[in-house]
């Protein structure tokens, strides 16, 4: 197997998410940083279009959405486990809620008070992305008190249900810790006035720490060109034999595959296997070759091209 590759930037915390399961797994990994906004040149002919952070890479292989990459990562090193307790499916609700309304909550309160040291391009980036115009920042920090208390009531939810056990579903760290750890970081890491709203929460301000403990594995820092002659030396991997089902692509279909819950930027490519909850389109580029871009099929719209 290649070294696995990761395309993020450092203040990402869908980004830190992975890292957290990288040091949780201990594995090494190569890392390369990536602009926070657009353009991204240098990701582009690895992802298709696909801007989401972080991407993950393997080869001529390339995982997009922190769901999928956590699921991979777990099939090519199970142990230490992501679900200790059994308990996949509470997992990956938690992991729904955390990645939904919880981000939306914890991104709110920390920006109403960072909101004018943030570069200028960064909401009109992001609002790009919803497919809207941009909020001044300074209407979003008129706005901190109705954010900070929204937080404060998620605060009070979490620090409940780590009252009487280390992590979220017992005594061992798995998915639902770190999809709900990462929008606490962010807050953590955002000022001073942000990592004060965690002061009075002494069961999440312990368990956060309990996941800073576990690292984030072992780092090599690699150039992005690097990274795409990594790409284009390489052949795609077997997808392995197809699960397809009435409501999914069939193989051997182009299609394009768009995010639900953003402007579609779709990546288009022929479909080569479909799971159950994955499907993988190949595509080629100049600059890589051909590649495997591997998606969920939860959360993504797959249709004809």
């Amino acid at each position: 197997m290649s070294d696995l590759i990761l395309h993020h930037y450092d203040g990402s915390p869908f980004a830190h998410k992975i890292r957290a399961i990288l040091g949780f797994k201990d594995l090494a990994w190569r890392s390369v940083q990536i602009p926070m906004v657009m353009p991204k040149p240098d990701l582009m002919p690895l992802s298709g279009g696909y801007r989401r952070t972080p991407v993950m890479q393997d080869g001529a292989d390339i995982y997009h959405d922190t769901q999928f990459i956590a699921a991979e990562l777990e099939r090519r090193h199970p142990a230490p486990t992501l679900y200790p307790e059994g308990g996949e499916g509470m997992a990956h609700a938690l992991t729904f809620w955390a990645d939904g309304a919880l981000f939306g909550t914890t991104t709110g309160a920390a920006f109403a008070h960072i909101a004018d040291r943030m570069p200028p391009d960064f909401f009109a980036d992001r609002a790009a992305m919803r497919g809207q115009e941009p909020v001044p920042p300074e209407k979003i920090m008129a706005a901190a008190p109705r954010l900070v208390a929204e937080l404060n009531r998620t605060l009070r939810l979490v620090e409940g249900w780590l009252a009487d056990r280390p992590f979220l579903l017992g005594d061992a760290a798995g998915l639902a810790d770190f999809s709900i750890f990462h929008p606490f970081w962010m807050v953590n890491r955002a000022g001073r006035k942000n990592a004060a709203l965690l002061e009075p929460f002494p069961n999440i301000r312990g368990w956060l720490g309990r996941i800073e403990a576990l690292g984030t594995g072992a780092a090599t820092e690699m150039a992005s060109q690097e990274a795409l002659d990594v790409a284009k030396a390489a052949d795609p991997a077997d997808p392995g034999e197809s699960e397809p089902d009435d409501a999914g692509p069939a193989v051997g279909q182009t299609v394009s595959v768009l995010a639900a819950d953003r402007v579609p930027e779709a990546v288009i490519g022929e479909v080569v296997g479909v799971r159950r909850n994955e499907v993988v389109v190949r595509r080629e580029d100049d600059r890589v070759g051909a590649v495997h871009n591997h998606f969920p099929r939860f959360g993504y719209i797959i249709r004809p091209a």
